[in-house]
């Protein structure tokens, strides 16, 4: 009898404390997420998840999101309006992964708010850190927020990272139309030390290229800086079914010197290699667009 007593209490406590907590974690990832989205994932292969914006003014790509991102692993709500440029313009080089900016629940949940948004007008200052909406003689001034974020070690306590996934997926935004989208997180399968013989295989052969690269800009020296590579991102830009990766190095041991990125693409049993360092401008983020199968990293095309 005691015994079964002491069976039934852990039952008890399974499904009181342990089955919702279960619940709750397996709901965070997709929450901020849309439901079906099948139809983009045929046009958008990359993407793995697309974020759930409710567009308040379709004309201006200006819109509102509820979503639960990640804070050193932890999740957190975040209440963003999200403001897309025209691909390939003037104003998306300039901005680039700057499209999230912060408002409150009480904003995010307030028709009054929503009517404010939709046909005003947008300014930026303070080299983009702040973005000014006005309607008439109101205006208000809303704070960048640079989601996803990944501080540098040295930062890390000041800076934590920031992430929809935890950079386990590829997260997009697809535009009003819904003809391109804003690929705004990509993987990093290499981040997280897995032990799948797979990803072992994968990781060595970027350091592969990554050693070869090096050997090229310092001109058959050896003395690089491969810190990086494990944080390297991986995204099938060419939709064939196999991840394509961009790493970075940089040109000394001490990471002072001059920072290379660079993409290797897909091709055959092997890889192409392009240099696409100046293509995040002066960012430290991922981001890019596609559109009609092309997949273009930053300010550059594929």
């Amino acid at each position: 009898m005691k015994t079964r007593l002491i069976n039934l209490f852990m039952v008890f406590f399974i499904a009181a404390f342990l089955l919702p907590a279960a619940a709750v974690y397996a709901d965070t990832p997709s929450s901020g997420f849309r439901g079906d989205v099948s139809s983009l994932k045929e046009r958008f292969s990359m993407c793995d998840e697309f974020l759930d914006v409710k567009w308040v003014d379709r004309p201006r790509r200006t819109g509102i999101l509820k979503v639960e991102g990640y804070r050193n692993g932890k999740p957190e709500s975040r209440y963003l309006i999200v403001r897309l440029e025209t691909p390939g313009s003037k104003a998306f080089r300039m901005r680039g992964s700057g499209i999230f900016y912060e408002i409150s629940e009480q904003e995010y949940n307030s028709p009054v708010f929503a009517k404010f948004l939709k046909g005003a007008s947008h300014s930026f200052r303070h080299h983009n850190v702040f973005m000014y909406v006005s309607k008439g003689k109101k205006w208000e001034r809303y704070p960048q927020e640079p989601l996803p974020f990944e501080a540098f070690d040295k930062h890390r306590n000041e800076f934590p990272n920031r992430s929809f996934t935890g950079f386990s997926r590829s997260v997009c935004v697809a535009y009003p139309d819904e003809k391109q989208v804003f690929v705004i997180e990509a993987k990093k399968p290499f981040a997280a030390g897995s032990h799948d013989r797979g990803t072992k295989q994968s990781f060595e052969k970027v350091m592969d290229y990554a050693r070869e690269r090096c050997s090229a800009i310092t001109k058959g020296g050896l003395d690089c800086n491969y810190l990086f590579v494990k944080d390297s991102y991986a995204l099938d830009v060419n939709r064939d079914g196999k991840d394509d990766y961009i790493f970075v190095i940089s040109k000394d041991r001490a990471a002072k010197g001059a920072v290379k990125r660079y993409m290797l693409r897909s091709s055959g049993d092997g890889y192409t290699v392009k240099d696409v360092s100046g293509c995040l401008g002066f960012g430290k983020f991922f981001y890019g667009y596609a559109r009609a199968g092309s997949f273009h990293l930053g300010g550059c095309a594929k």
